[in-house]
């Protein structure tokens, strides 16, 4: 079976225990590329051509807006052959969903 982990993960100012702090690698990433290691799938990461702010709460207020309206940022690469690939799962910050 042939697997696909898309994900979106956010580095720069993150949100911990209580307070703020800057990361190099998103949290979604870490977990995405540990499950692939896990499973052997494939990784592809989903990159808006412009990028979120670095700063925690400008970077929130901004996808909240963008969630409202139902915009969908511009990406920088898309994913060219998903039906080669038995299964995709999809991770975000919000969950992790798995297609078949």
């Amino acid at each position: 079976m042939k697997e696909l982990i898309l994900y979106f993960s956010r580095a720069d100012e993150n949100y911990f225990g209580g307070s703020l702090k800057y990361i190099e690698k998103g949290n979604t990433e870490v977990v995405a590329e540990k499950a692939a290691a896990m499973t052997g799938a494939d990784l592809f990461k989903v990159e808006p051509v412009k990028p979120y702010s670095a700063d925690y709460n400008t970077c929130i207020e901004q996808a909240k807006k963008d969630l409202q309206s139902g915009v969908r940022p511009e990406v920088v690469a898309m994913l060219e052959n998903m039906a080669q690939y038995d299964l995709v799962t999809i991770m975000y910050a919000g969950g992790i969903i798995g297609l078949n």
